[in-house]
């Protein structure tokens, strides 16, 4: 297989965004419309892009991979050692806990509750990426297979617009389903795979015709794909940010509201990937302590995905003790998002010596190779 070193940064980029997302997060804690809480909402959502770059680093790694002629059993069994044992692991670890703001012991989860958790990844608020990932690893063979046919046939753009419009109607009726039929709706549509299908074909796109995609890419003007990527943040951010104020508060906010918000997310997240590529190759060419330090994080980013909710509550907890600052304050952000990146990293990267816990945290995927 051959390897492309861009991933290595993206992943690390991802998971540096998946913390700012889910430290900013809390700002739903803090009552009404103030500062703290408008910058929170707008990092929160500018920082979104984390999933679907997961997601397209995934389609372009399973299909550098597995191309025409791979085994499927061995798909599947490869695919299941990789993201069963660590899904179920934590799963089990995060039902009895609650890990929102500050940790909390929540008691023995009921069977019921268990196999739900499970089938939604609601152990925990990170974990119903699994669901997402686990359908399209599911999938694969068949989404690669109807891909390859299209791109024979010299479609391939033309599948990926189609799935472009299939994905956003989709979000947007999850979230209008939300709005008028129960939020339960949205969480179950949210979590099907023609949610992030679009990206992981992109990916899939990439991978077919990498020398070409970085041909395209170089011949943009980096300061308009900065731009563009920029403009993305200040709209989607804006205007979440703008629904707080109208509302007086997130909790005044209905799920209709952001069916715009579903329709401009994608050309948001498609001028991210490409100006996250950018960094990576200008940081693979400066080289030096920041590249490794990039590209070590994002080779450790499976692990660090799984424990930082941990690292974050806890962090939290033991910031309160020791400042008397809460969320509300805004000095908390930004201090346990480095605690949270540093210690997650560094819990994942002692594990690699520890018998199965390596295993769990994705240090054997790290030893074995890339997907």
């Amino acid at each position: 297989m051959v390897w492309f070193r861009e991933v290595e940064y993206l992943r690390g980029f991802a998971a540096l965004a998946v913390i700012a997302v889910h430290v900013s997060m809390n700002f739903t804690r803090i009552p009404g419309a103030g500062l703290p809480a408008f910058l929170g909402i707008f990092v929160y959502i500018a920082a979104h892009f984390a999933v679907p770059v997961f997601v397209f680093i995934s389609g372009w790694v399973l299909a550098a991979r597995y191309q025409e002629g791979y085994r499927v059993p061995a798909y599947y069994r490869r695919r299941a050692r990789t993201i069963l044992p660590p899904y179920l692991f934590f799963s089990a670890l995060y039902l009895p806990f609650v890990v929102e703001g500050a940790m909390e012991f929540a008691g023995v989860p009921a069977p019921g509750v268990v196999g739900s958790a499970l089938l939604m990844g609601t152990a925990a608020y990170h974990l119903w990426f699994f669901v997402v990932i686990i359908q399209l690893y599911l999938l694969y063979p068949l989404i690669a297979g109807g891909y390859d046919r299209f791109d024979r046939a010299g479609a391939a753009l033309f599948l990926i617009l189609a799935l472009l419009f299939v994905q956003i109607l989709w979000n947007m009726g999850a979230h209008a389903a939300g709005a008028f039929a129960g939020a339960g709706w949205y969480a179950v549509l949210i979590r099907l795979f023609p949610s992030h299908l679009f990206y992981f074909v992109l990916g899939i796109h990439v991978a077919r015709h990498t020398d070409r995609f970085r041909s395209t890419l170089r011949s943009l003007s980096p300061a308009w794909v900065v731009a563009a990527a920029g403009a993305g943040a200040l709209l989607t951010g804006g205007m979440w940010a703008a629904t707080m104020y109208l509302s007086g508060g997130f909790a005044g906010a209905t799920l209709g509201v952001f069916c715009v918000y579903r329709l401009i997310e994608p050309f948001y997240y498609v001028p991210v990937i490409a100006a996250l590529v950018l960094a990576a190759w200008l940081l693979e060419d400066a080289g030096g302590r920041l590249a490794e330090g990039f590209r070590s994080f994002g080779a450790h980013s499976f692990g660090i995905y799984l424990i930082h909710p941990l690292v974050i509550a806890a962090g939290a907890a033991a910031w309160t003790f020791l400042t008397g600052l809460t969320w509300a304050d805004v000095a908390t952000y930004p201090v346990l998002f480095v605690v949270a990146a540093a210690v997650s990293y560094g819990v994942v990267r002692a594990a690699a010596g520890v018998p199965y816990a390596g295993y769990l945290l994705g240090e054997s995927r790290v030893r074995r190779g890339p997907g």
